[in-house]
């Protein structure tokens, strides 16, 4: 028998859970599709929210409101891909996924590395410009600009960089898998009997 849990799961990944009833064997390999998409809306509400707490800090109920936006428009993005993963999809319109899911999973990286390296990026700045505290409009540059100084400092550079590429990485790698999922179950039983079904009845 299926849970709750898994039916909201198979529908976040587009598959029928009238159909999904017949394919018993597919219920834990769909519902972790399922699941990589959930990761991916919770990493860009984060990643949005952190962001707006870098830079802005306060009135946390708007930044809360522009995750909230950023996310919803994600999701729409996301949907449209996973409709286009379960249909006929070419190799090239993969490959330019790719690259496209690399540069997201660089900016939503981003904020999260502004975050975790805060003392270090204020450290740079200030070898930089002098400055102890930056106004709110040159931190847009000067923050990301001292997190890219930050690699390069000689005793705890390579582990600050190190962790940023292991971020961008895993936001990468659960941008990706979904839809590589996707694409390998379209050789399991769920497919044969959608195909049936959508012939006969």
């Amino acid at each position: 028998m299926s849970s709750k849990i898994q039916h909201k799961f198979w529908k976040l990944a587009n598959y029928d859970s009238f159909i999904m009833q017949y394919c018993p064997t597919m219920y834990n390999t769909v519902a972790g599709v399922g699941s990589f998409f959930l990761f991916q809306i919770l990493i860009v509400f984060l990643s949005v929210y952190v962001a707006y707490s870098v830079f802005v800090s306060a009135f946390w109920f708007f930044g809360f409101l522009i995750a909230l936006i950023a996310t919803f428009i994600f999701y729409r993005w996301m949907n449209f891909l996973n409709k286009l993963h379960h249909g006929s999809i070419k190799i090239g319109i993969f490959i330019i996924q790719f690259f496209i899911n690399l540069i997201i999973a660089f900016e939503l990286s981003i904020p999260f590395c502004l975050s975790l390296f805060d003392q270090q990026i204020l450290f740079q700045i200030y070898l930089k410009t002098g400055k102890t505290t930056i106004g709110s409009i040159e931190q847009l540059w000067l923050k990301p600009y001292g997190l890219y100084e930050s690699w390069f400092t000689e005793k705890e550079g390579i582990v600050i960089l190190f962790i940023c590429v292991a971020i961008i990485i895993l936001i990468f790698f659960i941008l990706t898998t979904p839809y590589v999922l996707i694409v390998k179950n379209k050789k399991l039983s769920y497919t044969l009997i959608k195909h049936y079904y959508e012939q006969n009845f």
